[in-house]
C-alpha cells in the first residue's frame, strides 16, 4: 500500500511539472507571436511615414515647377513684340505673306476675338518650333508620367496635362485626338526619361477634359476626343472674317456647300461636319449667312 501510494504521488508530481512546462511554453509562444505582431506594426507605419513625405515631397516640387511655369508665361513679351520678333527671325518672308498675316492679326485684335498661335503662320512659324515654345517645364519629371494616388496631388496632376493637352492640339489643329496615337508620339511617349501616359492614363485625362467642358469624347470606347479649344462662338466669327478678308462675302463665290468649307485649307477645315452645322446655326443668328437651300447643306454670307 505504502509503495502504491508514493508510486501516485510520483506520477501527480511528474504530470503537474509537465502541464507547468507546457503552460511555460505557450506563454513563450504568445510573447513570440505578440513581438512579431509589434515588429510587422512599426514597420508597416514606418511605410506609411516614409510614403507620406514623399507625397509632400513631390507635391512641393510640382508647386514649384507650376511658379517657375506661371512666372515664364508672365514674363513672355506681348503679341506685338511676338509679331515683330516673328517677322525679323524671318527675312525671307515675302511682303505679301507679311502684309497678309499683319492684316489677319489686326482684324482679330479688333473683332476681340482671342488670337492663336495658329493665327501667326503666315509669319513662318512652324509647328515645332511652336511646340518647343509651350512645353512646360516638367516634361522630363518621371513622376509627372505616374498617376497620383491622392485625390488633390491628381487634380493638380490633370490639369497640369490637360492644359498642355489642349495647346498641343491647337498648335497642331486637332480637332479630335485618337489617345493611342497621340499617346506613342512626344512629349507623351517621352524617350529622354524613357516614360510615356498609357492608355488607362490618356482616359483619365480625357474625362477630366470632358469634365471641364473643353471636350466631349466622340465614341463610345473612349478612344476619341474632340476638343474645343477654340469656342463654335469664336469659329463663327473667324469663318465670318475670313470670307471678308477673301472677298467672297461679295463675289458669286459668296455661296459654299458645306463640303467646300472643308476644303478650304484653313484651321476649321477639320471640324466634324456636326460642329460645323452648329457654327453655322451661330452665324445664322448673328446675321452673317443664310441657308441657301432648304436641306441646310449650303451657306451664303450676308455682306
Amino acid at each position: 500500500m505504502f509503495k502504491a501510494s508514493k508510486r501516485i504521488k510520483k506520477t501527480s508530481t511528474n504530470l503537474d511539472n509537465i502541464m507547468t512546462i507546457d503552460l511555460q511554453r505557450g506563454s513563450l509562444m504568445s510573447t513570440k507571436q505578440r513581438k512579431e505582431r509589434d515588429k510587422k506594426k512599426k514597420k508597416e507605419q514606418t511605410k506609411q511615414k516614409v510614403k507620406q513625405k514623399v507625397r509632400v515631397k513631390e507635391e512641393k516640387q510640382r508647386q514649384k515647377e507650376q511658379e517657375k511655369a506661371q512666372e515664364t508665361q508672365e514674363t513672355k513679351p506681348p503679341r506685338e513684340a511676338t509679331v515683330t520678333i516673328s517677322l525679323i527671325e524671318n527675312p525671307i518672308t515675302t511682303e505679301d505673306k507679311i502684309y497678309n498675316a499683319i492684316l489677319r492679326v489686326e482684324q482679330l485684335i479688333e473683332s476681340d476675338v482671342a488670337i492663336s498661335r495658329e493665327d501667326l503662320f503666315d509669319l513662318g512659324e512652324d509647328v515645332e518650333r511652336q511646340l518647343q515654345e509651350i512645353l512646360p517645364n516638367w516634361i522630363d519629371k518621371p513622376w509627372m508620367y505616374v498617376t497620383p494616388e491622392h485625390q488633390q496631388q491628381l487634380d493638380s496632376w490633370c490639369a497640369d496635362w490637360s492644359n498642355f493637352i489642349m495647346d498641343y492640339a491647337r498648335i497642331n489643329i486637332l480637332h479630335i485626338i485618337h489617345i493611342e496615337e497621340e499617346s506613342a508620339k512626344y512629349p507623351f511617349n517621352n524617350k529622354v526619361v524613357d516614360k510615356r501616359l498609357d492608355r488607362k492614363q490618356m482616359k483619365t485625362l480625357g474625362d477630366y477634359i470632358v469634365a471641364q467642358e473643353l471636350g466631349v469624347w466622340w465614341d463610345r470606347k473612349k478612344i476619341r476626343l474632340r476638343l474645343y479649344w477654340r469656342t463654335l462662338d469664336e469659329w463663327a466669327d473667324i469663318i465670318y472674317e475670313w470670307a471678308i478678308k477673301t472677298g467672297r462675302i461679295a463675289s458669286a463665290d459668296r455661296v459654299m456647300t458645306i463640303y467646300d468649307i472643308t476644303q478650304t485649307d484653313q484651321p476649321w477645315s477639320t471640324i466634324p461636319r456636326d460642329d460645323l452645322i452648329r457654327i453655322f446655326e451661330i452665324m445664322e443668328d448673328k446675321g452673317y449667312i443664310e441657308w441657301a437651300d432648304k436641306k441646310k447643306k449650303a451657306i451664303a454670307f450676308i455682306f
